[in-house]
């Protein structure tokens, strides 16, 4: 069980950089009627007009048509709608240019990796890149002084949207295509981006948006760009400036979280990495920014959301091709507002999960490093005794020589002695009192969140705010995952479970109630209706909390029969490999408190027929993982009535070869850390049966 991270960029729901449609969306496009072919038809070819004036008239409604339905968008790009529109962006009459980029940009949202991939074949990124430097001169200007000639000023007019569509291409496809990123690379693009970032105090912040997204994605993972900010060390200054502006527009403060972003993509460029690299400045510095971005009601933005798409859908009319650039309603864009606050919330929740652990490094003491060498020392010496016991045996986590276990559950107890008040660490304060509370706030589903469960799911009255709730949600439970576990693993002593219980108890109560709430009339994860995906994805995250919730607790998870019935009815209602595994690892965890034979009986018994049942590879070994670890020792009180009296080492002993011919059918070239798995849990198998045969003889 690890840590959830967002950093793989072909994965990343992040501000809508491709505009992949939710299930929502896609099917309110479907209920819009398509446009004819008769009146797509001349406006395509009135992209080759002779006159300007048509061409830009035929670019900008094709840009108008591209968000009206997916019929009509496939029926467009059919033609070789983006042939055409790269043929414009070297057109001799500026005003062309720029209502082409605008389709184009209009395309790399709606039209997914594929429309992107055409793109790319199609050549987009060569006229693009050459519309660069003159872009880039006649911004120097305007920031400079007036416009010098007639020509100049009306350019000047539409210099930003130009600015911003060219970026946001660029962007989109650096985002979903490993070719253009390779080609984005090799034409120094971080210069003109940086002459954006050095003026946010005269750009518009639309653009600063863009160039600031566009810049977090180039500097993910990326040598040849982070080579330029080496090179370039002044670069990240503009950045550092941005954390201490002061705003409250939606944009602004998404500006800065985009900043905080990319100062941790550039990290080991601030300070080298190595053995001795500390990163706490750093995050002392985007902590307070990314918890500062959690503080948003989303309830109030449910019911604003609500009533501004009501009013929208009441207006709702078809597209006026003699009027192809309509501004915005006000409703539109209250919406579109609430739309970019909550993109600003999921890149806050990615960046807190992926910083959690680090965040904490550098508050262990010289004692608990003292307490580790031992740890290595004991662990060492208990690997020998149990190999002289077992043979091959090579796991020490899992390791079954009863004397072994106890010298490990001494040290663990010992470290959990550490005298250490961690409250006034001012990492750990915010994330305990600052970031934890917004995180349960954030993963509470509003009326809004997710469509109602019929056949076939209708659409919500905001399909797009829809998708962007629960996404939020599900970044919440995810970021809320890290931050527990960073607070069982990295945190001397589990400090927080014990400071903290009572926060702790209720998150475990919480999680059981948000489940409940988001499960509805029923949801089978992983063959969700059709719609009601999120919902599923949200309940796999909750029960992965939960398993580290209870790691966390251990023998203090305030478990109840109903919570034990809930965890088994989830595992046997999902075709999720992922949420069975976090149940199996989550029952395993209760089971593993003494005083609660019962409790211990269910679920050992729930373990033993799930074996029996030819479970797929990975539950089969998280359930034998947890049998082992379970039921290690005689002395648990409930070993006896439980693992004994019920039999249970005889009937491992029927599935021995089960598990061999189940562990052999694993293919190694195709999930070598799965066969591992299985090939070490078959071994444990063995071992763990003669170890039980004479345990107690």
């Amino acid at each position: 069980m690890g840590k959830i991270k967002n950093n793989n960029k072909k994965k990343q729901n992040r501000h809508n950089a491709t505009g992949m449609e939710t299930f929502a969306e896609v099917e309110e496009a479907q209920a819009l009627e398509s446009v004819p072919v008769e009146t797509i038809q001349p406006l395509l070819t009135k992209l080759s007009s002779t006159d300007a004036n048509e061409r830009a008239w035929a670019a900008a409604g094709a840009s108008n048509l591209l968000m009206h339905d997916a019929a009509t968008r496939r029926l467009m790009l059919s033609k070789n709608l983006v042939g055409a529109l790269v043929e414009r962006l070297t057109d001799s009459v500026h005003e062309v240019v720029v209502e082409a980029l605008g389709a184009l940009r209009n395309l790399t949202v709606v039209g997914g990796e594929d429309v992107i991939n055409e793109m790319y074949a199609k050549n987009v990124l060569t006229p693009v890149t050459a519309l660069i430097p003159p872009l880039g001169t006649m911004i120097d200007g305007m920031l400079s002084g007036p416009a010098s000639t007639g020509t100049e000023h009306d350019k000047r007019k539409t210099v930003w949207d130009w600015a911003d569509n060219v970026i946001s291409i660029v962007w989109a496809m650096s985002e979903h295509s490993e070719k253009a990123l390779k080609t984005i690379n090799k034409i120094n693009l971080i210069p003109f981006l940086m002459s954006f970032m050095n003026n946010v105090d005269k750009v518009p912040p639309k653009v600063i948006v863009s160039a600031a997204q566009c810049i977090y994605t180039l500097t993910d993972d990326n040598p040849d760009c982070r080579a330029v900010f080496v090179k370039n060390p002044d670069y990240i200054k503009p950045f550092q400036n941005i954390l201490t502006l002061n705003v409250n527009a939606e944009q602004e403060l998404l500006i800065k979280t985009l900043a905080c972003g990319i100062i941790i993509n550039l990290r080991t460029v601030i300070i080298p990495k190595g053995p001795e690299s500390d990163y706490s400045e750093i995050h002392n510095a985007i902590l307070p920014v990314l918890s500062g971005a959690l503080n948003y009601d989303l309830q109030k933005a449910c019911t604003e959301a609500a009533a501004a798409a009501q009013a929208v859908n009441a207006q709702e009319k078809e597209p006026d091709l003699s009027k192809p650039n309509q501004p915005a309603s006000t409703e539109e864009q209250a919406l579109a507002a609430i739309e970019t606050r909550l993109q600003t919330l999921q890149l806050a929740q990615e960046l807190i999960a992926n910083i959690c652990t680090e965040s904490v490094q550098g508050v262990e003491e010289e004692e608990e490093e003292e307490l580790k060498d031992e740890a290595c020392d004991d662990e060492m010496e208990a690997d020998e005794d149990e190999d002289a016991l077992n043979g091959d045996l090579q796991d020490k986590d899992d390791g079954l020589d009863k004397n072994a276990l106890r010298e490990m559950e001494q040290l663990a107890a010992a470290s959990n002695e550490i005298p250490m008040d961690l409250s006034g660490h001012p990492i750990i304060h915010i994330l305990t009192s600052t970031v934890f509370p917004a995180l349960i706030h954030l993963a509470t589903p509003t009326p809004l969140s997710f469509p109602e469960q019929e056949v076939p799911t209708p659409k919500t009255v905001a399909p797009q705010i829809t998708a962007q709730l629960a996404l939020t949600h599900l970044r919440a439970v995810e970021a809320l995952n890290n931050f527990l576990l960073t607070m069982a693993d990295a945190v001397p002593g589990k400090w927080w479970y014990k400071q903290r219980k009572a926060d702790a108890e209720q998150c475990w109560s919480w999680l059981f109630q948000q489940a409940g709430t988001i499960a509805g009339k029923g949801v089978r994860v992983g063959a969700e209706e059709k719609g009601q995906e999120m919902r599923g994805a949200i309940l796999d995250a909750i029960v992965g909390c939960l398993w580290t919730l209870a790691r966390g607790l251990d023998a203090r998870v305030p478990s109840s029969e109903l919570h034990i019935q809930a965890l088994m009815g989830s595992y046997t209602s999902t075709t999720s490999d992922s949420m069975r595994v976090k149940t199996i690892g989550c029952l395993g965890v209760i089971a593993r408190r003494q005083g609660a034979i019962e409790a211990n009986k269910v679920i050992g018994e729930f373990l033993i027929n799930i074996l029996k049942n030819k479970p797929t590879p990975e539950a089969c070994v998280e359930a034998l993982n947890a049998i082992y670890d379970i039921y290690a020792d005689a002395e648990f009180d409930y070993d006896m009535p439980v693992f004994v009296q019920g039999n249970f080492n005889q009937e491992l002993k029927g599935m021995v070869k089960m598990v061999r011919f189940m562990v052999r059918n694993i293919d190694r070239r195709k999930n070598k850390d799965l066969r591992d798995r299985g090939d070490e849990a078959l071994m444990n198998l063995t071992e763990f049966i003669k170890y039980k045969d004479h345990e107690r003889k």
